[in-house]
């Protein structure tokens, strides 16, 4: 190595591909300039050094986005999921820049990173899943030679928000309000949605001919994992009542069952103002399915099929928990205990606004879910008669 001065500036000798390349290093400081220098000739006889040495964040995100799609061609994964980490990914991107250069990525830009997505409001749930994007991009980059730090020095120590699953399902006297609210066709997907526990890009993809003539199951379109295309059967009364409502009120057209729904969340919250009971999101009505299932004893690995989950446990923890009302109603029948006290005129109420039924309704004396107290799930005794203005 060699290293001169010109004026108040070191300049550094070095050779890159067998050529004697000369150039001003921009250092004052001798031994800052050799360190330039020196980093210079590294990088000419290394070209894995080299690319890790000039690499960018976006480049490394990029990495992660093509990836994903790869996975979406091999049917590995959903378009949905490329959506996710180009969401996430775009916030690291505005946050750090997409020129930052991946050898500058250390600790400290991570969670000066973390501390302005606080600032601007995110929930911990939200920056933990944007970690999840940068953790993935830098493992690809790892791989590709572009990055050689280490991940776990990198990423925030001990950043694992507690998870809260979300318990709003609607019971069967909400159901029949929100209904009431929406137009023929949203009803008819929200009807849809809540009898065979479908998403809402489930739903998009719907057709008449998923729905076996005489609606004994329905062929349910879902793409997220292997799991997810399946096959619904309709036992419940509620669920061939809900059902037959869809096929009644669909508008949709080319095939497709339902016509375009873009701002769901926001008509869904308006529609449940109108009918004054707390909001519901897309994924509440297809937890409103699992719910009212386990609250008629159906057992959750079962319920798990019907979802389109590999097993059970995500019933348990998060679609099929339920409500400490009735909870308490299937305990006391689990111990034999008397709990048809006072029973009687919530079970006329549940049948005066045709509420959803089981296939083989349990008598009131038998039924354990007829104590359960108002807005809570409540045994019918005939099916599904939805209140809707467009019948």
């Amino acid at each position: 190595m060699r290293v001169f001065k010109r004026g108040g500036t070191w300049y550094g000798l070095f050779y890159e591909s067998g050529v004697r390349v000369q150039r001003s290093t921009r250092c004052q400081d001798k031994k800052a300039a050799e360190a330039v220098v020196r980093e210079w000739e590294r990088s000419a006889s290394d070209p894995n050094h080299a690319a890790a040495h000039s690499a960018t964040l976006g480049q490394a995100l990029e990495l992660l986005i093509k990836s994903k799609h790869e996975e979406v061609l091999a049917h590995r994964k959903s378009a949905g999921t490329v959506n996710f980490y180009l969401t996430k990914a775009g916030h690291v991107l505005r946050v750090l820049g997409e020129g930052f250069p991946l050898a500058r990525l250390d600790g400290a830009a991570v969670d000066a990173f973390v501390g302005q997505r606080r600032a601007e409001g995110a929930s911990e749930h939200t920056i933990s899943k944007e970690l999840i994007a940068l953790r993935s991009a830098l493992k690809l980059a790892k791989r590709r030679n572009l990055w050689r730090g280490d991940v776990g020095e990198v990423m925030p120590v001990g950043f694992a928000p507690e998870y809260k699953p979300k318990s709003r399902f609607l019971s069967f006297e909400e159901a029949q309000r929100l209904l009431a609210e929406l137009t023929p066709d949203r009803a008819a997907r929200v009807a849809f949605t809540i009898a065979v526990a479908a998403t809402w890009s489930d739903t998009d993809r719907a057709t008449r001919y998923d729905v076996s003539p005489d609606l004994s199951e329905v062929r349910v379109r879902g793409e997220k994992t292997a799991y997810r295309a399946r096959t619904v059967p309709i036992v419940a009364r509620w669920q061939r009542s809900l059902l037959e409502h869809a096929l009644k009120h669909a508008q949709g057209a080319e095939g497709r069952l339902f016509t375009s729904w873009r701002n769901v969340r926001r008509d869904l919250h308006e529609a449940c103002e109108r009918a004054k009971i707390p909001p519901c999101s897309p994924n509440d009505l297809r937890r409103t399915c699992a719910t009212w299932l386990r609250s008629e004893g159906v057992e959750a690995d079962l319920i798990g099929s019907v979802l389109g989950h590999a097993d059970s446990r995500m019933v348990e923890r998060v679609y099929g928990r339920l409500s400490p009302e009735i909870l308490r109603a299937r305990l006391e029948k689990s111990l034999g205990l008397d709990c048809s006290t006072g029973a009687t005129d919530r079970v006329d109420s549940a049948a005066s606004i045709g509420l959803p039924g089981r296939s083989r309704p349990d008598s009131p004396s038998t039924n354990p879910m007829i104590s359960v107290p108002r807005g809570g799930i409540e045994p019918p005794t005939r099916g599904f008669s939805v209140l809707c203005s467009t019948d």
